[in-house]
Order: structure tokens, then sequence, then C-alpha cells
């Protein structure tokens, strides 16, 4: 990838009823649109989205409702909201067809999207996402998911919780991006306490959208090439499998590329390998009109 060249601007984007905090990196080339997972934030595609930006693509990020400096309501953590939330937001930006890359739960709001609003994706990466429903998963159930699927509740100093960055990629070191990542997700009182942004009640109701989303039914629907990025290293790696060969015979246009000796937060542990990836699909999905 080309030296640093860009930086992006922190904007606000409106959503369906909320205000929506979004990182973009302009660009005159063909636009990508990042979206994270569950509890996550925006700020985990800064290893990618700098390298795709200097790549020469349009890129933005997009902290969805109730993450990162998006506003919180009590509400709304459907799929069909979550996904007007992704429509206004890309008419503010200003991106038409872009590609929608997004990791674990945002890459079920991709899918979703995509599946919903033919013509309106040019193409589609679901990084460890999107392949597999929760529902799918071995032996699961709704209160099983539900238990599974809970955010942890913690209260850690902050210097402690960003500590964590360490175990991520090269520069997650003191003032590294990672550590950005980590503050972003979290609300810090006056005694220097962090605990989780996103709140529980709130979490639920996007592990109950999982759960009842269903997302083989939604892969005949996707009329756009699809790259699946599955991380190779973890529990469900045996289901993951399954559910990828699937999602490859049922989507019309897919491709995988398996991440090895990778566990699930591939764009914080794999950032340059994963924007590599992306860019090539990118070039490859744009090329086909």
């Amino acid at each position: 990838m080309p030296n640093k060249t860009s930086s992006p601007t922190d904007r606000t984007v409106p959503g369906d009823g909320v205000s929506l905090h979004a990182r973009d990196w302009g660009g005159d080339g063909a636009p990508v649109v990042l979206l994270h997972g569950l509890a996550s934030n925006a700020r985990i595609w800064d290893g990618v989205a700098q390298r795709l930006a200097d790549a020469g693509l349009r890129v933005a990020a997009l902290d969805q409702r109730g993450h990162g400096e998006s506003e919180q309501p009590a509400a709304g953590y459907d799929f069909a909201t979550v996904c007007r939330d992704l429509e206004l937001a890309l008419l503010a930006l200003g991106v038409e067809r872009p590609v929608l890359a997004g990791h674990s739960w945002g890459a079920n709001v991709a899918l979703q999207y995509a599946a919903e609003r033919a013509g309106a994706v040019a193409g589609l990466v679901l990084v460890d996402g999107g392949f597999i429903g929760v529902a799918d998963w071995p032996g699961m159930t709704r209160e099983l998911a539900r238990e599974r699927l809970a955010p942890p509740r913690f209260a850690v100093p902050l210097e402690d919780w960003l500590a964590r960055a360490g175990r991520f990629a090269p520069g997650a070191g003191r003032g590294g991006w990672v550590r950005d990542f980590l503050r972003a997700g979290v609300d810090v009182d006056d005694r220097g306490v962090a605990r989780s942004r996103f709140r529980f009640d709130n979490h639920m109701q996007v592990v109950d959208a999982l759960y009842d989303q269903r997302p083989s039914a939604l892969y005949p629907l996707v009329g756009c090439p699809v790259l699946l990025c599955p991380a190779a290293e973890d529990e469900l790696a045996a289901a993951k499998q399954d559910a990828a060969e699937r999602a490859l015979r049922l989507l019309p246009d897919a491709r995988a590329t398996w991440f090895e000796d990778t566990m699930h937060d591939i764009p914080l542990q794999r950032p340059a390998e994963l924007a590599a990836e992306v860019a090539r699909f990118v070039k490859e999905a744009t090329n086909r009109g």
C-alpha cells in the first residue's frame, strides 16, 4: 500500500430519528463503507480504512446507533431500523452503490441491507459474520443465545482497559489506534472507571434480532458479488466451515478467503491483510459495472 496520504474527518450524519457519527476519509475512488460489530465502534476499522484510503478508495466508517459517538436511543436495534439508519447515512455522505464491508453483527446488517435493496450495493464483504445465523449454532436456543451473547459487565480503571490494546495489531501501544478504538467503546466516570458505553438492554435487543435473522434465506436476494472473510481459529470453526460452504452454494456470486491463525476480531489482528483483500475485491466488484 502507498504511504499515508489522507486522514479522516469526523462527521455527524442523520439516521432514522437518531444522530450518527461517521469517520470519513473522503476520496474520489470506488466507495467503501465499513460497519462494526456488536458492542464495537467505527474505530475498529482505522487500521483497514487508512490503507484503503491510501489505495485511492472513497472510505467511510459508521458508528451504528448506540455505539461509539452515535446517539443511543432505547429502541431501534432491529434490522429494519438499523438498515434505515444506514440508508440515510449513505445519503448524507453522498455515497452511492458502495461496497459494504461489515464485521460480525455489521456483516449481518450489510447482508440484510443488500438483500432488501436491489442494486443499492456494488459488493459485500462479510468479515466473520453474516454467513452463520445465531440460531444455526449447534444446540442453540433463544435463551442460550441470550446467555452466551450477553455483554460482560465490567468496571475497570481506564488505563487497565486501554492496556488491552497490546494484545492486538502492531502499533497498538500507547497512543495507537487500537487504544482509540477501546476508548471509544466506554464511558468513564469522574473516578476514571470505564464501563461499556452500549447499554445492556440495547445489547440484548441486537442479540434477539440476530437470533431471528436467517442469513441463508437472504442469500438468493443478494444481487452483488460477495467476499466471505472467516476467522479460522475459534470454537465455532467447524460450524463456520459448514456455514461458509452453504453460503457459497446459495449466494449467486461469492468467494471466500479464510484468515488462518486468526480469531474473531480480524480488523484488529490482521488489518494489513484484510485491507489488501478488501481492496482487491473492490476492484473486482466495481470493474463488473
